[in-house]
């Protein structure tokens, strides 16, 4: 038969493609015995003409060599298998080698080099085979399917690459592949495991298109990208239906996993981004390793290095020891626990509207920038022990729905729980809120909040604090706690009886206002109080009465601002009102501790130069140390009866001080005993009888030929002259009685005198 064109023809409008227009003819010469050629004979007639894959190949290399730009064009071909390993595959034109549509039953490049572009556009291959080979040309392999593996192993592909489309039904096989320039496999289906690890990827400008794209894949089976290297690519819109790894990847310019959707276990263990990467509304499914992780960002200042806004958590996360720098996961989703354990936030992170189900460990992580939390809702624990915030930390309007744990944690700069609700424990033992002091408000703020159970400060350190408005529904425990400038305290109660226990704390400042009808106990056993404004829209009680007040500090503590309470309570300040919830006192009231009390009362009120307290509080001081003393000698049967009588002169001497002159206290009271005592032992004179005097009785005035007028005002001056010990000698006593209280006059007057000049000089000068 002589020689002639092959009559195959591909008409687009039985097998669409976008790039063919027209009907394309196939340019090659039919096989002498064909009328097609050996590219396009039928698979039978090539076996009944002995056409083999090898004379295909030298065809194949023989067009290679034509001027003809269009006979490296094979489009529709039904081939088998092609073996061009070890060859270098180069002609004497550009041309790219077109298999679109073609049905081949392998390709093999292995070792080879393809100095030709290549398109396998809509073509169907059996195995694709290209392991340490060299393209030097583009490949074009868009709706590409292969039915085998593919591998491409070692392979480095120079010029752009695209795989749109594709889809591979076996393994895909790409380990240590070098991408030279973009390459796309956008909306490529993976049903087999994909690997591509250790590949590394560069290119052109990223401006319109990625370096590397897996925009809206399909990886049907285990991807794995551990240890690639890639500049900047997208994963938008993929889809993982199996497990995949990104172990160790580094990705050094952007990174994009918009919309992605993980359905097994995605881990990302010590990746590195150094540029900015998005996981917004990216679903995992399953576990999200992101352990050891780097996010550092890129130099873009309106960007967020990293942002999961958006995301959906359905299994675990796991950031142990990430580290972030700009990071945003504003209305993310953690249905699963969250661990931050030692994670690292280098500048802000923003975690507006976070929602997480399980538990979230933030366990020594740092927050260097400030951290946002505000309207977030945590359903499980929130473990944040020995954190540390080193800019400003808000949790505004945030829902803790089951205990919320900050132990030792640190806030460096402002802390705000404002309107925050604790439903479960609230823990912030040891915490420290170190924020410098602020004159329009406090550095660690829980205005409004909500406590449903317990509120833990206990050993906390606070610069400023306020809790005004706060609700308290249970016990709130400040033991040990220290408000180095100022604290505001205006808490109501819930529908628990509740009380704020101050026990060894320290208030160096602020104010505490109770509010009206609903007064909280406040513990202050053993507190240091400062210049702390006490004051209340007023209820049954007086203020003071819902202050307990036991051994406690008053470090320069000005009780003038509280003396119209004090007066009213007749200067009581041990009194305290408790309800329900009270009653496990540190230290229980005592005479003896309820001395100590008033000394220390007496000492603050001294320093400040308050010397109508200071008077009041050491007349309670002694008061109790009476009480004090007459305790020991019930109760102490240990005592000598030498010991036990040195007791009884005490508490004798300590009455005679209170009932004369209050301790140095009562002028009015030893005056009157002064000046008016004489008039006293006059009438007792007067009576006669035993106390008869020479100046005779009331009841028998004739016998001094007196009237009883006479009698009575001669028989109480007889009594002032002999207090006063004078004794003109005018009148003597003349009844037993009355010797003996003419004698005892003279001592009283000693005794009355001094008291009176004691206490006069205590008055002047202010003294204790």
């Amino acid at each position: 038969m002589s020689s002639s064109a092959c009559r195959y023809t591909f008409d687009p409008s039985i097998q669409t493609d976008a790039h063919l227009q027209t009907t394309w003819e196939c340019p090659h010469e039919a096989h002498p015995e064909s009328e097609f050629c050996v590219f396009h004979m039928t698979r039978d007639e090539r076996a009944s003409l002995d056409v083999t894959a090898d004379d295909i190949v030298d065809e194949l290399r023989a067009n290679l060599q034509s001027p003809d730009t269009r006979v490296n064009e094979y489009i529709g071909a039904d081939l088998p298998h092609l073996s061009l390993t070890y060859q270098d595959i180069n002609g004497k034109t550009n041309h790219v080698l077109n298999f679109q549509h073609a049905d081949i039953d392998g390709l093999d490049l292995t070792h080879g080099k393809l100095e030709q572009g290549l398109i396998l556009r809509e073509a169907t291959v059996g195995k694709l085979k290209l392991e340490e080979a060299v393209l030097t040309g583009t490949v074009d392999a868009e709706r590409l399917t292969v039915r085998d593996e593919v591998k491409t192993n070692e392979a480095t592909f120079e010029q752009e690459a695209r795989f749109d489309g594709a889809v591979f039904r076996g393994d895909v096989r790409c380990d240590e592949t070098t991408f030279l320039a973009d390459t796309s496999f956008a909306e490529t289906t993976f049903h087999g495991a994909a690997y591509f690890r250790n590949v590394e990827t560069s290119g052109t400008s990223h401006v319109l298109d990625d370096h590397i794209t897996f925009e809206n894949a399909t990886f049907r089976d285990d991807a794995s990208f551990r240890q690639a290297t890639f500049d900047y690519v997208t994963f938008e819109g993929a889809q993982f239906t199996a497990g995949s790894d990104f172990e160790h990847v580094i990705f050094g310019g952007d990174a994009r996993f918009d919309r992605v959707t993980f359905q097994e276990m995605a881990d990302f263990d010590e990746a590195r981004f150094d540029d900015d990467v998005s996981f917004a509304d990216v679903r995992f499914m399953q576990l999200a390793e992101f352990r050891g992780v780097e996010f550092n960002g890129g130099s873009r200042t309106t960007h967020d290095d990293v942002t999961f806004e958006g995301a959906v958590f359905e299994g675990e996360a796991d950031y142990k020891l990430a580290r972030f720098r700009f990071s945003d996961f504003k209305d993310a989703v953690f249905k699963g626990s969250v661990n931050f354990d030692r994670a690292t936030f280098t500048a802000r992170t923003d975690c507006h509207r976070l929602v997480v189900s399980d538990e979230l460990d933030l366990s020594f992580a740092t927050f260097q920038g400030g951290a946002n939390f505000d309207e977030s809702r945590f359903r499980g624990d929130v473990v944040a022990d020995g954190t540390q915030f080193g800019g400003d930390a808000s949790f505004d309007d945030v829902e803790f729905e089951a205990r919320a744990r900050f132990g030792e944690a640190r806030f460096d700069e402002d802390a705000s729980f404002e309107t925050a609700t604790f439903h479960g424990p609230a823990e912030f033992r040891g915490t420290l809120f170190e924020g410098e002091m602020q004159h329009l408000g406090a550095n660690a703020s829980f205005n409004e909040a909500v406590f449903q159970d317990v509120a833990e400060f206990e050993a906390a350190n606070f610069t400023t604090a306020s809790f005004w408005e706060t609700t308290f529904h249970d016990q709130a425990d400040f033991r040990r706690s220290v408000f180095s400038e100022t604290a505001r305290f205006r808490v109501h109660g819930g529908d628990r009886d509740t009380y704020l226990d101050f026990t060894d704390a320290t208030l160096c400042g602020g104010t505490i206002s109770q509010v009206a009808g609903e007064a909280t106990p406040y513990d202050l056993t053993r507190a240091t109080v400062g210049d702390l404004q006490l004051e209340g829209d007023g209820n049954e009680h007086e203020l003071l009465d819902h202050f307990r007040f036991c051994l406690t500090d008053f470090d320069c503590f000005d009780f003038s601002d509280h003396h119209g309470y004090l007066e009213r309570n007749d200067w009581t300040i041990h009194d305290f009102v408790g309800n329900a919830a009270t009653g496990q006192f540190a230290v229980e009231m005592s005479p003896e501790i309820i001395e100590e009390t008033y000394r220390k009362a007496q000492d603050s009120a001294n320093a400040v130069g308050d010397t109508p307290a200071s008077r009041e509080f050491e007349f309670k001081r002694y008061y109790y140390n009476r009480q004090k003393n007459f305790d020991i000698i019930i109760n102490e049967y240990s005592l000598n009866a030498w010991a036990r009588g040195k007791k009884v002169a005490s508490v004798g001497l300590n009455l005679l001080m209170q009932v004369t002159c209050g301790y140095g206290n009562r002028l009015p009271r030893i005056a009157a005993f002064t000046f008016l005592l004489p008039a006293a032992f006059g009438l007792a004179y007067a009576v006669g009888g035993p106390f008869l005097t020479q100046a005779g009785s009331v009841f028998d005035p004739s016998a001094v030929d007196k009237t009883a007028l006479e009698v009575l005002f001669d028989n109480v001056y007889y009594s002032y002259i002999s207090f006063s010990t004078v004794g003109y000698g005018d009148i003597n006593p003349l009844g037993p009685a009355a010797r003996v209280l003419a004698a005892s006059q003279g001592m009283l007057n000693g005794l009355f005198f001094t008291l009176l000049t004691f206490t006069l000089f205590k008055r002047v000068l202010g003294g204790n």
